[in-house]
């Protein structure tokens, strides 16, 4: 499948990045103190209302400095999670990230320091800011883009419920999707920070290989919480919603047969197709009723919509276990 890096994890990462802010507010008169611990790291007082500051700088509204504290500590989260899987920004993609994001704006360099001016944010603190973020875009891209599909199916479901029926009838000057092969698929993953990952994939493998039942080591080997409950089952896909290395390994799977370890930026997948159902034959002639008449635009912006909800969901549950896994005290 597509996925677009800068529609979905910029949008959803910033959420909980934006509020972040590393550097010490150095000149200003504050009797510091520490308001949060994080693991081994520290938030402190100044750096709280720093943030607070730059967030709402002209405002005379009062800020909920806990929201922005919980904001900040789930942006360490992040970073000390990216920096535990190896995760890094090199100075080059930072460089490039901001200035893409000048010329975004059509902004000249002294343009946008007086931009930062006025969100009371040295170039020095911005650049961290952003550095920060981008870690988090890269943490999120690898741990959430393979687990993301939106199928044909639900994209021709958001559009009949968000715009009425597709008629299947009328004359379109659309783009027609004939129906493809539709495979049911189950995995387990195992996760590169496992120790020995790749043997244990290949354990796993044999073990699923001769015999045993997929479910039940799905629930004890799996690393990938969506999915391990519900014995590995990924649900249905066609060709094209799958990203390469996965799609190659279904492809070349007969139906009931186990395949891998396959490796993707998530881990190891251990895969089984559960079930194929090939589409019906019809004339090309012919409309058939399982034909969907949604122009490209249209289901490429349908597709966005659904990958962005779909994150969000497994983003908020991919944090809560990080944060419960955390020691994270709040001394505000």
């Amino acid at each position: 499948m597509n996925l677009s890096k800068n529609n979905l994890f910029k949008i959803t990462f910033a959420l909980f990045i934006i509020a972040f802010i590393s550097t010490p507010l150095g000149a200003q008169e504050v009797i510091d103190r520490v308001v949060a611990i994080v693991n081994d790291d520290l938030i402190t007082l100044s750096e709280l209302r720093e943030a607070a500051l730059s967030m709402n700088p002209t405002s005379t509204e009062q800020i909920d400095e806990r929201t922005i504290l919980n904001q900040m500590v789930e942006a360490k989260l992040f970073e000390q999670e990216a920096n535990r899987r190896g995760i890094t920004v090199t100075k080059e993609e930072l460089d490039a990230s901001i200035e893409q994001v000048r010329s975004k704006y059509n902004l000249t360099e002294d343009q946008m320091e007086e931009v930062l001016k006025k969100q009371n944010l040295t170039p020095e603190t911005f650049r961290e800011q952003w550095r920060t973020q981008t870690l988090g875009n890269k943490l999120l891209e690898s741990q959430l883009k393979n687990r993301i599909v939106v199928t044909d199916d639900e994209i021709k479901k958001y559009y009949e419920e968000n715009y009425g029926a597709i008629d299947y009838t009328g004359d379109y000057s659309g783009i027609t999707e004939r129906p493809k092969e539709e495979v049911e698929i189950a995995h387990i993953l195992i996760s590169p920070d496992t120790p020995d990952a790749q043997d244990r994939a290949v354990e796993v493998a044999e073990l699923a290989k001769s015999g045993n039942d997929f479910a039940i080591l799905a629930r004890e080997y799996s690393d990938d919480s969506f999915t391990a409950d519900k014995g590995g089952n990924l649900g249905i896909f066609k060709k094209g919603d799958l990203i390469e290395p996965l799609e190659i390994a279904v492809e070349r799977t007969p139906e009931g047969k186990v395949s891998g370890p396959v490796q993707s930026p998530a881990g190891y997948h251990i895969i089984k197709v559960l079930n194929r159902t090939k589409p019906s034959s019809n004339s090309n002639d012919e409309k058939s009723e399982n034909e969907t008449y949604i122009s490209e635009s249209e289901s490429e912006e349908i597709r966005r919509i659904l990958h962005r909800q779909k994150a969000e969901v497994q983003l908020q549950s991919w944090l809560k276990g990080i944060r419960e896994k955390a020691y994270v005290e709040i001394k505000l």
